[in-house]
């Protein structure tokens, strides 16, 4: 289980490296399109995660603390929906059209990612 702290080291990574490219006045399509496949990839890894690890533990906690990690599941579905629409919305070829839209956005899910690590790091860690 303590692939997390892995995986959350990763994932920062990734959205660093995003927030580079996005900081830059031209879009490279090349180096976005591998960032954004590792990030939807760790993205993915890091919720499956989550998710059997607040089912491992929920059974073994006190009812508030129980229900704290449904919250947090919750959350972390809520937070895949959202980066599934960002990333369905801005094909490649969109972010090359609206570049200075498609920065304003990811900055946006960004935050909110590195929002949910923080978070899971808060409640989880203490366990792992």
């Amino acid at each position: 289980m303590s692939d997390l702290r892995q995986l959350h080291c990763d994932l920062i990574e990734a959205i660093d490296a995003l927030a580079e490219l996005t900081s830059r006045t031209n879009p490279d399509e090349a180096a976005l399109a591998t960032v954004r496949y590792r990030l939807s990839r760790l993205s993915g890894e890091r919720r499956r995660l989550v998710e059997a690890l607040c089912a491992e533990l929920a059974p073994q906690m006190s009812p508030a603390d129980a229900a704290t990690l449904r919250t947090l599941r919750e959350d972390t579905a809520a937070n895949r929906f959202e980066s599934s629409a960002h990333v369905s919305g801005w094909s490649l070829r969109d972010v090359v059209k609206d570049w200075p839209g498609y920065c304003a956005a990811s900055a946006k899910v960004r935050q909110s990612m590195l929002q949910q690590i923080e978070r899971e790091k808060q409640l989880l860690y203490p366990h792992l």
